[in-house]
């Protein structure tokens, strides 16, 4: 199964250089940014929707929306066979990723990057900021485009 998000094409480019990746999202128009911006919401969703948390069994206790959000972002941003492996994933299969995800937010030394994973969302809400901030609201643009998707999908 060959994914339809452009953003993963992008990752195997630059990873595991997050300077790389940075100059590239310079390169590309405000729709093209969108675009990518749809795709970490889009695949953040595959791997589990945010108000859908995992069970810790060890505090015994569901995840919030906002850390479940940054969980799946960050699996997203690991590239598209790591993401791969986690859409659809149990929770008991999300928690076996967390050790990494907290060494990494601990230490700030990523697995599949040099330093830290990059905050896909930042990132991109930056980049868009920077260069076309006379231009659609980012927030209302993402959203734009997330519906253009939902209505091609009906």
């Amino acid at each position: 199964m060959v994914s339809s998000y452009r953003l993963f094409a992008l990752l195997a480019e630059t990873q595991p250089d997050g300077a790389a990746l940075a100059r590239r999202l310079t390169d590309l128009d405000a729709e093209s940014l969108l675009g990518l911006a749809a795709d970490v919401v889009d695949a953040s969703a595959d791997v589990r929707a945010p108000w859908e948390g995992p069970l810790d069994t060890g505090g015994n206790f569901y995840w919030s929306e906002d850390s479940t959000e940054d969980l799946t972002d960050w699996i997203v941003a690991q590239g598209e066979a790591f993401w791969r492996a986690a859409v659809g994933a149990s929770d008991e299969q999300l928690m076996a990723i967390v050790p990494e995800y907290h060494r990494e937010r601990s230490d700030g030394q990523g697995a599949r990057w040099n330093g830290r994973t990059p905050n896909l969302r930042g990132l991109l809400f930056s980049t868009y900021r920077a260069r076309f901030a006379d231009a659609e609201n980012y927030f209302e643009g993402l959203s734009r485009v997330l519906d253009e998707r939902s209505d091609e999908d009906d």
